[in-house]
């Protein structure tokens, strides 16, 4: 395998790396902010069902105004969980985080495979073929960004884009 080769496959695999990692982050966020809104909507609602009559209210504000008040808050609550969908986005995110990981662990093969160039290219094609494809949706850029520094953390990757000759030389 070429050098030049090689190093483009490892900035492949350092970008894939990062999106794999941004993708299961976004996953774990969106699976926070559904157990975020059910719990507390489900909280808020037992604690209005059980003090709406037990025991008998002094203060008929606090049935008239403040409950029905709460109870809103509890339907905003369930509207942005059926509106945001966090469950759906949860599940699609995992799902592109692990198609990513298909794809570096490809890469890695051919890596640490010795195989004839034309085959090598193949294989390649393959790859970029299959990243092409797939379906990824946006990520919210803090996710992005933890995923970049978790990447570059491993020490592992060269300089992004060091397959490139240098066009100023």
């Amino acid at each position: 395998m070429q050098d030049k080769t090689r190093r483009m496959l490892l900035d492949w695999m350092r970008k894939i790396h990062q999106l794999e990692y941004a993708h299961c982050y976004q996953s774990i966020f969106w699976n926070k902010f559904e157990n975020w809104i059910g719990i507390s909507a489900f909280i808020i609602s037992t604690i209005v069902a059980f003090s709406y009559r037990y025991p008998p209210l002094k203060e008929d504000w606090i049935q008239d105004y403040l409950f029905p008040s709460i109870l809103l808050i509890v339907a905003i609550l369930t509207g942005l969980q059926t509106f945001f969908k966090p469950s759906d986005k949860a599940g699609n995110h995992k799902r592109i985080g692990f198609s990513y990981e298909k794809l570096r662990h490809q890469i890695e093969i051919f890596l640490n495979t010795d195989m004839p160039e034309k085959d090598l290219q193949r294989k390649i094609e393959i790859v970029k073929n299959e990243w092409d494809e797939l379906k990824s949706v946006y990520v919210f850029n803090r996710y992005f960004i933890k995923g970049k520094n978790r990447v570059n953390g491993f020490g592992k990757y060269p300089e992004e884009l060091s397959f490139l000759e240098d066009l100023n030389k």
